[in-house]
């Protein structure tokens, strides 16, 4: 009898050892990874452009070889064609004095503008520039990229990035730009290249590279060096065109003297 009662405590107690075992590692593999940390990318000027100090830089867009600039401030906002080769302005039409200009992108031939706070959209004809309104907005329009021919992008100075429809700029999805989780708030200008969103954040010298899917920062990219020490009183970096014939970025600010075309 002794022997069973033995046997059975050894029984129960190899048990209780692989249930706690067996519980510890559970745990262990449930248990949160180490946040994604961004990799810090650096910028390499491989030429420049002239820029005209006077444009007070809301978005940039290259398409089938022509520079599009849109421009900020009540009674200076512009839509202006450039060309990509020296910087030189081809043609400028005025918004009217009552609009903030911000962010543009090109879809279907046509080029979407937003403003500030009047929660209009305006659309351009490639062919022939003639500001016409094409929908509104819920929200300060601030950045906007288009991600297919169906679909844009839009930020409103948040961490919030919404999805719309590009027949009625209804809201389709919206995700939280973070960084481990945190939100990254103040996002401006928007590109759209190689499955990334690519935004510049007021007041940074930084360049965020954007998970569409998940929101997530997978890349800082550094753009300080691009701020030269002579420089003085700076505006703020603003604006980021993808040149998919250079494979490269150009980016400027606001009233910088320069637009620098860039690796990464």
């Amino acid at each position: 009898m002794l022997k069973k009662y033995r046997l059975l405590l050894a029984c129960l107690i190899m048990t209780l050892s692989v249930t706690l075992f067996s519980c510890s590692g559970t745990s262990d593999s449930n248990s949160n990874p180490d946040p994604m940390i961004p990799e810090t990318l650096q910028v390499t000027v491989i030429g420049t452009l002239p820029h005209d100090t006077s444009a007070y830089t809301q978005g940039l867009e290259i398409h089938d070889g022509i520079l599009w600039e849109s421009t900020g401030l009540y009674g200076y906002s512009t839509l202006r064609k450039l060309n990509p080769s020296n910087g030189s302005i081809l043609e400028t039409y005025p918004l009217p004095d009552t609009l903030f200009g911000e962010g543009i992108t090109i879809v279907n031939d046509k080029i979407y503008q937003l403003t500030w706070q009047s929660g209009l959209v305006l659309e351009w004809d490639l062919q022939n520039p003639v500001l016409q309104v094409s929908d509104t907005i819920e929200t300060n329009g601030w950045g906007i990229c288009s991600v297919s021919s169906s679909t844009v992008v839009t930020s409103n100075g948040t961490a919030t990035l919404s999805f719309r429809d590009i027949t009625t700029f209804d809201t389709l999805q919206t995700i939280s730009v973070n960084i481990d989780g945190g939100p990254v708030n103040q996002l401006n200008e928007l590109e759209y290249a190689g499955g990334y969103i690519y935004a510049n954040k007021y007041y940074s010298n930084y360049i965020y590279r954007i998970d569409p899917a998940t929101g997530n920062v997978t890349a800082l990219i550094d753009a300080s060096s691009l701020l030269g020490s002579n420089w003085i009183n700076p505006g703020v970096l603003n604006g980021i065109a993808w040149d998919p014939e250079r494979e490269a970025f150009l980016l400027t600010g606001k009233n910088w003297p320069t637009i620098f075309i860039v690796t990464l």
